[in-house]
């Protein structure tokens, strides 16, 4: 009797404190929440802060398809590739300090000077593929301040907007100092090597430049060690009206050098562009060079260029170009039509 009471006395203890807890309502606390990723507007859209740090990174790229042609040629020729950059930069005391890299990852169709349909085809079209697909460095450069170094194209390379021209110049290594006069006048210097174990005595190119509402102006003067050769150019670009933009070239070069305006290079050279925005997605440019007395492969050849652009964004952040180009002239037997059309999806 008295443990069947103490079972009912415990049973309906039960439920009174089950039912007391019913009654009050449970409280669980919302997770706090967490800043995963911090907008770094500093320097521009597209960064964020590096969790845990006072550095600002942006990602980006592009995407490319490219269906190029020659008139010379038997069948299309197409390039696929992929673009990746990483631009890191935090605040010092002596300025920005930055670090940028890009990379690229090209693939293009078959590849040139094998037959297909040969026995050995099995053989060369692994070796074709190891010649025609890559993955290589574009850019790696450190920044503090005014202060660059590493690789990346030459100062001296800059030339028309166009697809037909040469303003002459390539990747290089290079250490180089930018001096930020205001009112956009600028001055850069740089020490640039393209040779491997040749000598210790680098290139030396300098810039000086103005950019302004009305346009701007740029010269430029290279001294190739190696070669014992120097180039001058200077560009152009006036702002005629909202649509307008006109351009010029001119360049100058002592011999063949590492800065010729094409390989081989040539005494001097002189052209122009138009470029006109239609629309806000559509732009439409032509313009022309022309090449006088070539140095080597041909010397003395006089040679010409003619070419036409129509780029159209088709969406934001899709865009597409077509070049059709010209070139003719001494080093020509005949006058030859290239070009390509191009997709990109940047991001």
């Amino acid at each position: 009797m008295n443990i069947k009471s103490l079972l009912i006395g415990s049973a309906a203890a039960t439920v009174a404190a089950t039912g007391a807890q019913a009654a009050d309502p449970i409280f669980v606390p919302e997770p706090e929440p967490m800043e995963y990723v911090r907008v770094c507007d500093v320097y521009g859209a597209g960064f964020f802060y590096i969790p845990g740090t006072e550095t600002c990174l942006k990602i980006g790229g592009y995407v490319r398809y490219e269906i190029q042609w020659n008139e010379d040629d038997d069948g299309w020729r197409k390039l696929a590739r992929g673009d990746l950059t990483i631009d890191a930069r935090s605040e010092t005391e002596y300025g920005t300090l930055g670090g940028f890299i890009e990379f690229r990852a090209d693939s293009y169709s078959g590849f040139g000077g094998f037959d297909p349909d040969a026995d050995d085809s099995g053989i060369l079209d692994s070796f074709g593929a190891s010649i025609t697909r890559g993955v290589y460095l574009q850019q790696a450069i450190i920044s503090l301040g005014g202060l660059s170094m590493g690789y990346s194209d030459t100062l001296y390379d800059a030339g028309l907007s166009g697809e037909f021209d040469s303003g002459g110049g390539s990747s290089t290594h290079f250490i180089r100092y930018t001096f930020d006069a205001a009112n956009g006048v600028f001055v850069t210097v740089a020490l640039e090597e393209e040779d491997w174990n040749v000598d210790y005595t680098p290139n030396v190119v300098g810039n000086i430049g103005v950019s302004q509402g009305w346009g701007g102006v740029n010269g430029w003067v290279a001294y190739d060690a190696t070669a014992e050769e120097w180039a001058a150019k200077a560009i152009a670009k006036i702002n005629a009206t909202e649509q307008l933009t006109i351009e010029g070239l001119v360049t100058y070069e002592s011999g063949s050098s590492a800065y010729s305006v094409t390989r081989g290079g040539y005494e001097w050279s002189v052209g122009g562009y138009l470029k006109y925005v239609a629309t806000p997605k559509l732009t439409v440019g032509f313009g022309g060079q022309y090449f006088a007395d070539r140095h080597a492969t041909l010397p003395g050849a006089d040679d010409w260029a003619l070419g036409g652009v129509i780029d159209y964004k088709l969406v934001e952040n899709f865009n597409t170009k077509l070049a059709v180009n010209y070139n003719d002239g001494d080093s020509f037997a005949d006058g030859q039509f290239s070009g390509f059309l191009r997709f990109d999806r940047n991001f």
